[in-house]
């Protein structure tokens, strides 16, 4: 027996605000095989296309308005256009160019149901480190828009760019972990102060592997090691540790060099690109701090 239906614009079942991602989802119809949903995102945010259930299943997405980049060929696609997904299972990747509006159509696939929870824990969590530091809330999205951008000017898209993008918003995250009065000391610390923050890296273990994925806490967990052994927690040097994490450190040390905090005034921009170059092949990667330097600069020179 067929089934009929008529949607009217403005019509939708819900409608989801991704708080953090600029976005909305309008979940317009939905039942257990098909799904029609229309996302509004904002300019230059990575939208991940997850993996298929099964071989017959597919997923299209049709350009409304706006413009995407597509990793995966390095396309570009406009209003009017459609990409089509099918026999897929590894992630692909979008980012919009401008503000945008997609139809997607999906079959046993619930584009609606996936994005509400992964929120729903994203947001707990990100709740947690503003409650405990505002300051730790707002370095982890500064050092997320960075990696965002360095790892793509490195090559990384699809699951690899997924991986490294929630490595560097939740870099921090074990500092919810770490006493009020250390965390917010307004002075620099002494030594088992230090040792006490150092443990953050341990304590955000359990809360990264409860929700995300072991490549991700590996990024994390290495993030603070340096490229000559002096790093934390375990001294590992050069190759030892994962390249992924050689951007976050790079990008983490930068965003802290160049912030006020109440002990101490952030560098110009120049001083703290100067540093990094001076530790490069000691205590960072030396093409990782190559790209960085080009970006920033890049960066500095298209806003005038």
């Amino acid at each position: 027996m067929s089934e009929y239906k008529i949607i009217r614009s403005g019509e939708a079942e819900s409608t989801y605000e991704m708080k953090n991602k600029n976005s909305q989802i309008e979940k317009k119809f939905h039942d257990e095989d098909l799904q029609i949903s229309v996302l509004h995102i904002s300019s230059d945010r990575i939208l991940y296309v997850e993996p298929l259930p099964s071989n017959g299943d597919f997923k299209t997405y049709y350009i409304v308005k706006g413009a995407c980049f597509v990793f995966e060929d390095a396309s570009i696609v406009k209003s009017g256009d459609i990409v089509v997904f099918k026999n897929t299972s590894e992630v692909h990747t979008l980012k919009t160019l401008e503000d945008t509006t997609i139809v997607v159509h999906a079959t046993n696939y619930d584009v609606y149901k996936t994005l509400e929870n992964h929120h729903g824990v994203v947001d707990r969590l990100i709740r947690e480190i503003q409650d405990k530091d505002h300051y730790t809330g707002e370095h982890s999205q500064r050092v997320f828009d960075l990696v965002k951008q360095l790892a793509v000017r490195l090559g990384y898209k699809s699951k690899a760019l997924n991986l490294i993008n929630k490595a560097a918003f939740y870099h921090d995250l074990g500092k919810i972990k770490i006493p009020d009065e250390i965390l917010n000391k307004p002075g620099a610390l002494d030594q088992m102060e230090f040792e006490a923050i150092k443990l953050h890296v341990e304590h955000g273990k359990k809360l990264i592997l409860e929700n995300f994925s072991p490549e991700v806490f590996e990024i994390i967990y290495q993030h603070h090691e340096r490229i000559d052994g002096t790093g934390y927690p375990n001294g590992l040097k050069g190759d030892e540790i994962c390249f992924e994490a050689k951007i976050l450190a790079v990008c983490d040390s930068y965003d802290a060099m160049i912030t006020d905090r109440v002990y101490k005034k952030g560098k110009s921009i120049e001083a703290a690109l100067l540093e990094l170059k001076e530790l490069s092949g000691t205590k960072y990667d030396s093409e990782v701090v190559s790209a960085f330097v080009e970006m920033i600069l890049d960066n500095k020179t298209s806003s005038f």
